[in-house]
């Protein structure tokens, strides 16, 4: 059997640094020489879950019923998106129509289910429990590459004893059997479609972009070699790939370096426009607390240890290791905190500071009248447009995405009523969404980099122009790599078929 298309996801993957280093890329150049490339527009939120699964349906986030990693329902529930076979991703299109599939390490792909072929999950898992499809490939796997890891535990070099260096050394780990298992996947069951994806530059960027600023750090060429490193792992699992197979690479958003961080709820507060519980701020001040000395305690322990406590522990202890887990207690203080009959208006933060207008019964009578919850929007926006940085005086730019406009679909009600992304000049601000920490804007933020919109693609086969220039968006890819594969598109697709990077032969 002859693969007949391989998808090679790089998490966070930057055109503007591809483009700066392509020379030191010499597999991306030769790719985007014989293909087609440019940049990828992510969705809104450019969040690695739901993107990914919008790209692999070619539908936005309120179609397929996927708002994120983690968010507030309507019911003020806590809810994770997953992947089901309902949604009709690429893979499922393809193993209904006979081709065996491959997937592997696509984020939010946990719990896995039946294909024809087989599925890894990526990030998160749950750890004692199965991640694979068919089962018993966890045993396979776990023993071709010396013990699988879908993860990272800790989030920060700062919160692991050894710093950046262990921070690394960990990264570079799980690359190497992330790339190693890919490698021996293809090998075993020699698929017709591989998707895979490989998080070590969203890790990477997020924690040393900073040090690129840094001429004299010892970090400073980190970020550098990792588009090296990723280079070199598209260059090990296309080598034996011929010229009739499709290889897309591509990335589901990209990243941009941070200026500060913008508590939203603490401005919303300030605003009149959120109203907590008796002392729930302080609460979830408190909250906060106990967080920092869990840290502490976690930075005094080697990462190998931390390794083992998170592969083998109960649920119960390996999530608090996990970005996830400790996004999760943060919205379940702030449904905690907030009053709800006092409030107008809350936001879950993320890449696309998800604001919410309280939908809730016993919500201020004001917001029973479609027009006033538009009016309140509205305001929203005119405030953050005010916004200026409390250091230089410079007026912040805000790009605004209506709820109403950008997501579409049955599942439009649970989405968020605005986003917003906060820029200034080049760099872009952290939206935090904790409540408790009496102050709007912080200098010092979570991360060095965050996510933004533009991402990264490129496309080469036998029916793929050669040497063009194009840029698409997230939601074109699989309408695309289908119509290649000769199979019929859904008509609910919201992305369109390139047909422009075609050539003449393969034109449909």
């Amino acid at each position: 059997m002859t693969l007949r298309a391989i998808v090679i996801g790089l998490d966070a993957a930057t055109p503007r640094l591809i483009d700066k280093w392509i020379d030191k890329l010499p597999n991306l150049k030769r790719l985007t020489e014989r293909g087609v490339h440019g940049v990828l527009e992510s969705i809104v939120p450019p969040s690695s879950v739901p993107a990914w699964q919008c790209f692999a349906t070619g539908k936005n986030p309120a179609k397929i019923g996927n708002l994120g990693f983690i968010y507030i329902g309507r019911d003020l529930q806590i809810k994770h998106g997953k992947t089901i076979p309902e949604m009709g991703c690429i893979w499922d299109i393809c193993s209904k129509a006979g081709l065996k599939v491959g997937v592997f390490n696509v984020p939010g792909t946990y719990p896995p289910y039946p294909v024809n072929g087989f599925m890894v999950s990526g990030f998160p898992i749950q750890p004692g429990k199965a991640w694979t499809y068919p089962a018993d490939l966890m045993k396979k796997l776990d023993s071709g590459v010396g013990g699988y890891e879908a993860d990272v535990p800790l989030a920060k070099p700062s919160e692991m004893k050894g710093g950046e260096k262990a921070y690394l050394s960990e990264v570079e780990r799980l690359h190497s059997k992330s790339v190693e298992s890919a490698r021996l996947l293809l090998e075993w069951f020699r698929p017709d479609l591989f998707v895979m994806t490989l998080q070590g530059l969203d890790m990477v960027q997020h924690d040393f972009w900073h040090f690129m600023e840094d001429p004299g750090s010892q970090y400073a060429n980190v970020v550098e070699d990792w588009y090296v490193r990723m280079d070199e792992a598209i260059g090990k699992l296309t080598q034996n790939v011929g010229e009739d197979t499709y290889v897309l690479v591509m990335s589901d958003h990209g990243s941009a370096p941070v200026s500060k961080s913008l508590y939203i709820n603490e401005f919303l507060r300030s605003q009149g426009m959120l109203a907590c519980n008796d002392n729930g701020g302080e609460r979830a001040r408190e909250k906060g607390s106990s967080r920092r000395v869990r840290e502490f305690a976690i930075r005094h322990v080697p990462p190998r240890i931390v390794r083992t406590i998170y592969n083998h522990s109960p649920s119960f202890i390996s999530n608090r290791l996990t970005v996830s887990a400790e996004m999760e207690r943060v919205l379940r203080d702030l449904v905690r905190a907030i009053d709800w009959k006092r409030t107008l208006a809350f936001s879950t933060g993320g890449h696309g500071a998800a604001i919410y207008v309280n939908s809730q019964p016993e919500a201020p009578a004001e917001l029973s009248e479609t027009i006033a919850r538009s009016e309140l929007v509205g305001k929203i926006c005119d405030l953050l447009s005010d916004l200026t940085d409390p250091v230089s005086g410079e007026k912040v730019r805000p790009v605004f995405y209506l709820g109403a406009k950008v997501f579409r679909g049955p599942y439009q009600s649970e989405a968020p009523d605005l986003c917003v992304e906060l820029f200034e000049e080049d760099k872009k601000i952290q939206v935090n969404p904790r409540l408790g920490s009496r102050k709007i804007w912080s200098s010092s933020s979570h991360f060095a980099a965050t996510h933004v919109r533009d991402g990264f693609w490129t496309l080469t086969g036998p029916q793929v122009r050669p040497g063009i220039t194009q840029d698409a968006g997230i939601l074109d890819l699989a309408p695309t790599l289908l119509s290649l594969l000769g199979l019929k598109a859904d008509d609910d697709f919201d992305g369109r078929i390139l047909d422009s990077i075609f050539s003449k032969t393969g034109s449909r």
